[in-house]
């Protein structure tokens, strides 16, 4: 959250944002080397799907999932499924991970990724009450699940 929001210390004359000189820092150092700046868990997963809001409706729908790891995630090939065969596959990029303590929105709808928002790219919902989310690793195996209400 930090990075892609990062702090605002002052304005300047033109009332444009300026960052700390640390944080310039670190954002300048995560572009030049991203792996040197994160630690990545393998084993000790803790991630949970949070939850699933607007269960139902393209336009509102989608899926929480936080990182509750020690360290940062990369969630490349995992998998966010329901029980009716709809099916999300996370993006295989270098540059895309989940932090420690991170959380991530899958939108149902059609859209734009960005580090903090993965879009399904569906044109109708995916989720109804009572059935059930699961996020699945590259193997299969079942990491979290969640009972829609």
């Amino acid at each position: 959250w930090e990075r892609a929001h990062p702090r605002v210390v002052a304005n300047n004359e033109n009332n444009a944002e300026i960052i700390s000189q640390t944080d310039a820092e670190a954002a300048r150092q995560d572009q030049e080397n991203p792996e040197a700046a994160l630690t990545l868990v393998e084993d000790d997963l803790s991630i949970t799907i949070y939850a699933v809001v607007g269960a139902g409706n393209l336009d509102a729908e989608y899926v929480e999932i936080r990182n509750l790891s020690s360290g940062a995630v990369d969630p490349a090939g995992w998998q966010l499924v329901d029980e009716d065969g709809h099916s999300f596959t996370f993006p295989s990029s270098p540059s895309w991970v989940l932090n420690s303590g991170g959380a991530v929105k899958i939108l149902s709808k059609k859209g734009n990724n960005s580090v903090i928002e993965l879009f399904w790219q569906s044109d109708g919902p995916i989720w109804q009450s009572g059935e059930t989310a699961s996020l699945l690793d590259a193997d299969g195996n079942i990491i979290a699940s969640y009972s829609i209400p």
